[in-house]
């Protein structure tokens, strides 16, 4: 296991009174420490579990989280020795929403038991909540009612991974060609004007993807000083995924257009264009999670992004049009 997936001692044995040192397993709730023979001696048989797995092979491991969110508390769950070795045998039987299913129910039990005032309103509230702020991962639930150390860069991070995937992964496919989509066909005189609406487009992509980069996190992470608003943070993300969404849907667009003989190397200038956004908007996640995996969560960070056509682009298009029309006439 990479060091810096471990967790820290401090992180240990916060979890471990967290879950008053009883197993999170429903069906074991073993307690996990006691006497030994040595009056001033103590035994633990409790031990912090990583519900996504600590290194490549592990059970539930996720290759796209980062070192700091795989060694965070938010990502341990306190078991048995039995129990740790239970789940991590059969991760098919213990997948991490079941796990982070027992984390939650257990830290209720516990608070149930210990007498916190308000318990039953507090996970009525919780569950509404997060209701509210519609389909997140397990992980993002968790930094959102936990909210420990630089919780909104790490739901930012989080809910990035979470709801670009699906689009990363599609964008993936197509530059492969493992899919196809019926072919629209672009008539000669349509051709100019067809053209048109795709560098529009482009520019509005851009301008979203520029905004929402520059200010909107910003606005959402909230003043040095002032916590951070999770349903803005959840909603710039999302609206990020809707902008690479747009993006896929354009280069679709493209790819799957026919065109007159005249205007081929035209539309083949066109492909990848929008899919250059996706691939920076890409870095983000990776990003802010190096960040926090460097345990550099104050000061000012710079991430250069570069929304720009290919060298040359320019030119090559010119001269392409330029004997499309040629050809045209």
């Amino acid at each position: 296991m990479a060091t810096e997936d471990r967790f820290k001692q401090s992180v240990i044995v916060t979890l471990a009174k967290r879950a008053a040192n009883r197993c999170s397993n429903p069906d074991c709730k073993a307690i996990t420490s006691g006497p030994t023979d040595d009056p001033a001696g103590s035994v633990n048989v409790g031990e912090a579990a990583h519900i996504y797995g600590a290194n490549p092979g592990a059970a539930r491991y996720d290759a796209d989280m980062s070192s700091s969110a795989r060694s965070d508390i938010s990502n341990a769950i306190w078991l048995c020795g039995n129990c740790h070795k239970l789940v991590d045998d059969d991760p098919n039987r213990f997948p991490v929403g079941l796990l982070f299913e027992w984390q939650r129910e257990h830290a209720r039990t516990i608070s149930d038991l210990v007498g916190k005032a308000g318990a039953d309103v507090r996970e009525r509230y919780e569950k509404r909540h997060l209701d509210e702020l519609g389909r997140l991962s397990y992980l993002a639930e968790r930094l959102i009612l936990e909210k420990d150390g630089p919780w909104e860069y790490r739901l930012t991070a989080e809910v990035l991974r979470f709801e670009m995937a699906p689009v990363l992964r599609r964008w993936d496919a197509l530059q492969r060609g493992l899919y196809m989509k019926p072919a629209t066909r672009v008539a000669k005189v349509d051709f100019l004007s067809w053209l048109d609406d795709r560098m529009a487009e482009i520019r509005v992509m851009i301008r979203a993807f520029g905004e929402l980069s520059n200010v909107e996190f910003a606005r959402a992470w909230g003043a040095p000083g002032v916590p951070g608003i999770e349903s803005d943070i959840i909603s710039v993300c999302r609206l990020y995924r809707e902008v690479c969404e747009a993006c896929l849907a354009w280069e679709e667009t493209v790819r799957f257009s026919t065109v007159d003989d005249v205007y081929i190397e035209v539309r083949d200038l066109l492909v990848g264009v929008a899919g250059g956004i996706i691939d920076e908007a890409a870095k983000v996640p990776d990003f802010m999670s190096k960040i926090l995996a460097d345990n550099r969560a104050e000061g000012q960070f710079l991430l250069s992004m570069k929304l720009s056509l290919p060298d040359g682009w320019s030119d090559k298009m010119n001269s392409a049009l330029a004997r499309a029309r040629r050809s045209h006439s």
